[in-house]
């Protein structure tokens, strides 16, 4: 790393920062993949409550703890938080045990009514982990599509309640204190002709069951995405987060272990060509540098590979990444706008959203240019049609 990144990244004391970020991406790369963590970065002065707390802001607890446990006993923190840590990681595995409960009724539910839910995202992703448990979950994200979008509704709502109001995507309901969000669209892009080629790819899949992925979750098999899909949809994901508000390190994890686990070369070409029809191949490149130089991706994962010029960008894109953390909570102006009108709200982030893809045009040119417009776009219809009382 550059010493002008990481004045960057840590305007202070940053010989002592650099060394922190060393060492949190040692672990990182430990726990994702089960190599040693490098010993000599650690010592009596290694600031342990940093690391925590990092790994916290970057919803990576759990990876960063099996990183630890490839360090010998003079290397690790203190007792105390390493006791912590492991308290929070027994958290994360029984809510990720209760994800997967939760995911198994639904399912059951779902499919007595002939209803048949694609996973994406989260407890499918997680699969791709050396250990699933361990990554730190959030809601169950299901698609289901236009056809039984409502009929999908009211079954969940007999045992839950509406706690994220339909907009022209999903709607988001919470079961026995789980969130499951339901997706109407699955993911769609700003520039039209992307948008078009990415929806013809998704109904492909979506109408030919088979070609889905079969996923087992303790009890419960279930579809995800093909392998190839997922990879232009996870980067799709992360795109349009970090576009509007930010990302953090762990979503990056899961696009990493995804593209480690793609069976063979030619899923992964085929995964590259998409990428290349979307236009994201640039943007798969920035990214793809991140997770090659700092955390341990071999090149040969790479669906699109970098360039040497794709060096600064990255950079710079780490360092927003890292200041923002997971989605971006963490930034200090994202949490103060959370607590103003909610129009109020809506105007701050379509400006705030045109200033990042100024910023941003550099890693997905096409995107950053249609964004701002369809965001709000998107906005105004779904409050136009909620006003009114129709479907959106």
């Amino acid at each position: 790393m550059s010493y002008l990144c990481a004045q960057q990244i840590f305007p202070i004391d940053v010989e002592k920062t650099i060394n922190m970020q060393q060492q949190f991406f040692s672990l990182l790369c430990a726990g994702l993949w089960n190599a040693p963590a490098d010993t000599s970065l650690f010592g009596p002065d290694t600031d342990w409550a940093e690391i925590y707390k990092m790994g916290k802001r970057q919803t990576v607890t759990g990876i960063l703890l099996d990183g630890i446990q490839t360090l010998p006993a003079e290397c690790r923190p203190s007792r105390a938080l390493y006791l912590q840590w492991c308290s929070d990681l027994m958290v994360i595995e029984e809510k990720n045990h209760l994800l997967n409960r939760e995911l198994a009724n639904i399912l059951a539910k779902l499919q007595e009514k002939g209803i048949e839910p694609v996973l994406v995202k989260g407890q499918g992703v997680a699969q791709n982990y050396r250990e699933p448990l361990h990554r730190q979950s959030g809601d169950i994200d299901l698609y289901i599509g236009a056809k039984d979008f409502e009929a999908a509704n009211r079954l969940l709502l007999e045992d839950g309640r509406i706690v994220e109001e339909e907009d022209f995507k999903h709607i988001a309901i919470e079961r026995y204190g789980v969130c499951v969000e339901n997706h109407r669209v699955l993911i769609n892009l700003s520039s039209p002709v992307a948008d078009h080629r990415l929806q013809q790819e998704i109904n492909r899949w979506h109408s030919n069951h088979y070609l889905c992925k079969k996923v087992r979750l303790e009890n419960c098999e279930v579809l995800t995405p093909p392998d190839a899909f997922n990879v232009s949809y996870l980067l799709i994901h992360i795109l349009k987060h970090f576009l509007s508000e930010g990302i953090g390190i762990r979503q990056l994890c899961d696009w990493a272990c995804l593209l480690y686990h793609l069976p063979d070369e030619e899923e992964r070409m085929r995964a590259g060509r998409l990428l290349k029809a979307l236009n994201l191949e640039k943007t798969a490149r920035i990214f793809g540098y991140i997770l090659k130089e700092y955390m341990g991706l071999p090149a040969s994962c790479l669906p699109v590979p970098i360039l040497p010029q794709d060096e600064a960008i990255a950079q710079w894109l780490l360092n927003d990444i890292w200041t923002g953390g997971n989605f971006g909570k963490h930034d200090e102006v994202q949490r103060r706008r959370l607590m103003r009108h909610y129009w109020t709200r809506k105007l701050e982030t379509f400006f705030r959203v045109l200033r990042r893809c100024r910023e941003l045009g550099s890693i997905a040119p096409s995107e950053a240019r249609w964004y701002p417009w369809a965001l709000a776009v998107q906005s105004i219809r779904t409050e136009c049609k909620r006003r009114s009382g129709k479907h959106i």
